[in-house]
């Protein structure tokens, strides 16, 4: 003979801890998840653009340093090449990230725009290290606008950041 009372007693129990999984993973899924996934998010757009930067950075130094020819042309292209591959890392880094509200994707955005406007500069630093037909100021004063662009897009996750955690 089976015992029928305690099978509808572990069925129940086995219902009411599915109900239970099925409301914390919705609970998961609300506002505070939210906040939690684009600070996350945020903050990883803020690396992609340290990134960008350092990119930016690399190739003016070596840009620099081989204008005045205290840096062999291998050298610095092997590493401006390596910048470019970092600041396209940047760009598609940033390009990838999905955001809940329409400050951080806006800061996202303006983040993508100055990531992807300092691609172009520092490839043209390694075309002018390829062989430089002109002095290096306009390859430089390309290389300090995406930097100032990048500082600035910067300065506004970091604002957004703080704004979001602030009481």
């Amino acid at each position: 003979m089976t015992n029928r009372p305690d099978r509808q007693l572990v069925g129940r129990w086995g219902v009411a801890v599915l109900i239970g999984v099925l409301v914390g993973a919705l609970a998961g899924c609300g506002p505070a998840a939210t906040r939690s996934d684009d600070a996350n998010a945020l903050g990883s757009v803020s690396d992609h653009l340290d990134d960008s930067s350092s990119a930016v950075a690399t190739a003016e130094l070596a840009v620099r340093a081989r204008a005045a020819g205290r840096l062999p042309a291998v050298t610095a292209d092997v590493a401006v090449g390596d910048a470019a591959e970092t600041a396209t890392g940047a760009v598609h880094g940033i390009g990838t990230l999905v955001l809940s509200t329409a400050d951080a994707e806006r800061v996202r955005d303006d983040a993508l725009a100055a990531a992807s406007g300092a691609v172009g500069p520092v490839a043209a630093a390694r075309t002018w290290l390829g062989g430089p037909s002109s002095s290096a100021d306009d390859v430089l004063r390309a290389l300090d606008d995406a930097a100032g662009a990048l500082d600035e897009a910067s300065g506004a996750v970091r604002h957004v950041e703080w704004a979001r955690t602030a009481p």
